[in-house]
C-alpha cells in the first residue's frame, strides 16, 4: 500500500513558472514513459540529474537517484518538475539503491522562495534506501529539489549584481572541464601590499545551505553598513562557484574530471581548483601575501573546520580568536557554530594545502543540511561581523 496524499501543494502556492532549457538534456530512452501524459515527471533544467526514471501508475513514479561515479561521499542529490493538465494526486519514489535518504525535499513556491515539505509527506524506508513524495500538485509545474535548485545562469546574475553594489571587479580565471566560465570577485586594497583573503564556494554541488550561508556573508561582509576601513586594509579575492559543470548537472560531488575538487588542492589535476591557484599565485606575485581562506560547505550540522589548536600559523590562533568573538556576537538560543579543530588534516583539502603552503589559516565553513534558513543568515551575519571585529584589531596593532 502506497502512503496516503498528505500535503496540498495548492496550499503553498507552488504553482512555477516554466523551467528554462538545460545545456543537457536526460537521454529519451531513460525516460521513456514519464515525460508523456496528463501527468509527466521532467528533469530537462540546470542542476537536474537526468535519472532513470520509469512510471509506476497514471501520476506515479520511480527515479533511480544514483550518484556519477561509485565510491563517492553520499550526498544523493535529486530535483525534478512534475507537470499536471489539472490538480491531481501524485507520487514520487526515490529510489538510492545502496545510498540513503538524507536530504528533506523542498518545493518552489510560487513567489520563488522555497519550503520544507512537511514530513508527513515523505515516508522513508526503515533501512533508509528508499523514500516515498505522496503529493497533491496544481495544474501546471511543480518544481522538487533536494535543496532549493540554484541554476547555473542564477549563479551568474546573483555574482554581477553582487559585485556591482560593492563596487568588486570581475574577471574569467579560467574555464570548467566543459567549457563554463569560472569567475572570481576581486575587491581591490588601498595599499599595494596588503594582506591577501580568499573566499570560496561551490565545490560540491548539492551543498546549497554553503551557497546561501556564503551569501548571507558576503552581503554583510561588503554590504552598506560595511566597515571599509577595515575593507580596504586586505585585497579580496572571491570565488563562489567553483564547480560549475557539477551543479549544471546534478552531481553529488565531483566535477565531470570524476573528482571532488576538495581533494585536488596541491595536485590540481583539475582545471577548476588549478584556476583557483593561479588566481592566489597571481596575487601574491602582485604583493599580496596570503593572511586567511575561508571556504563554504554543507554538512549534517553547523561547523567550523579549523587548523588544530598550536598550529605555528600567522595570524596565530586564528580560529580560536574568531570563534570568540562569534560567541560573543551571537544572540541565538542555541550555540552558533561547533568546532572541528582536526578535521582532514594532512588531505588535499583548500584549508589544509592553504595552512601547509603559506603558514596562514585555512577555515571550513560549514552549513547543516536542515539548519532554518533564517538561522543561516543569522550565522552568517554574526560570522561576519566577528571577523570584522578581528581584522580591525590586526590593523589597529600594525598602525604606527
Amino acid at each position: 500500500m502506497r502512503p496516503q496524499l498528505a500535503i496540498s501543494l495548492l496550499t503553498l502556492g507552488a504553482v512555477l513558472a516554466a523551467p528554462g532549457c538545460a545545456t543537457t538534456s536526460p537521454e529519451p530512452s531513460r525516460l521513456a514513459g514519464c515525460e508523456t501524459g496528463a501527468v509527466r515527471l521532467t528533469q530537462d533544467f540546470s542542476t537536474a540529474p537526468g535519472y532513470a526514471c520509469q512510471r509506476e501508475g497514471e501520476a506515479a513514479f520511480e527515479l533511480s537517484v544514483l550518484p556519477e561515479d561509485p565510491e563517492i561521499n553520499p550526498s544523493p542529490w535529486y530535483a525534478f518538475d512534475l507537470h499536471a493538465d489539472e490538480a491531481t494526486d501524485a507520487e514520487v519514489a526515490l529510489d538510492y539503491a545502496d545510498y540513503r535518504h538524507r536530504y528533506q525535499p523542498r518545493i518552489e513556491l510560487e513567489d520563488g522562495h522555497w519550503a520544507a515539505l512537511p514530513a508527513d509527506v515523505v515516508t522513508v524506508s526503515e533501512d533508509g534506501h528508499q523514500a516515498m513524495l505522496a503529493l497533491d500538485i496544481p495544474a501546471g509545474v511543480t518544481r522538487i529539489g533536494a535543496q532549493e535548485v540554484i541554476p547555473i545562469e542564477a549563479r551568474a546574475d546573483w555574482r554581477a549584481a553582487f559585485a556591482d553594489r560593492n563596487g568588486m571587479s570581475r574577471a574569467v580565471i579560467g574555464d570548467s572541464r566543459e567549457g563554463r566560465p569560472i569567475e572570481a570577485l576581486t575587491r581591490q586594497a588601498s595599499t599595494s601590499n596588503a594582506p591577501l583573503i580568499i573566499i570560496l564556494g561551490g565545490q560540491h554541488p548539492p551543498e546549497v545551505t554553503g551557497v546561501l550561508g556564503l551569501r548571507a556573508f558576503l552581503d554583510t561582509m561588503f554590504g552598506p553598513h560595511a566597515d571599509a576601513t577595515v575593507l580596504d586594509a586586505y585585497q579580496w579575492l572571491i570565488i563562489p562557484d567553483l564547480n560549475p559543470d557539477g551543479v549544471e548537472h546534478g552531481h553529488w560531488r565531483h566535477n565531470t574530471g570524476g573528482l571532488d575538487l576538495n581533494r585536488d588542492w596541491g595536485p590540481f589535476t583539475q582545471p577548476e581548483t588549478a584556476a583557483a591557484f593561479a588566481a592566489i599565485e597571481q596575487q601574491i606575485m602582485n604583493g599580496h601575501a596570503p593572511f586567511l581562506l575561508l571556504d563554504f560547505h554543507s554538512t549534517r550540522r553547523d561547523v567550523l573546520y579549523t587548523p588544530p589548536d598550536g598550529a605555528a600559523l600567522t595570524p596565530f590562533a586564528f580560529s580560536e580568536d574568531w570563534i570568540s568573538l562569534i560567541e560573543s556576537e551571537w544572540t541565538g538560543d542555541d550555540p552558533a557554530f561547533d568546532r572541528g579543530p582536526s578535521h582532514n588534516v594532512g588531505m588535499p583539502t583548500s584549508k589544509t594545502w592553504f595552512a601547509d603552503t603559506y603558514a596562514a589559516p585555512g577555515v571550513t565553513v560549514e552549513y547543516g543540511d536542515n539548519t532554518d534558513r533564517d538561522r543561516i543568515i543569522a550565522l552568517s551575519q554574526t560570522a561576519a561581523r566577528a571577523l570584522t571585529r578581528y581584522l580591525d584589531s590586526q590593523t589597529a596593532n600594525s598602525r604606527p
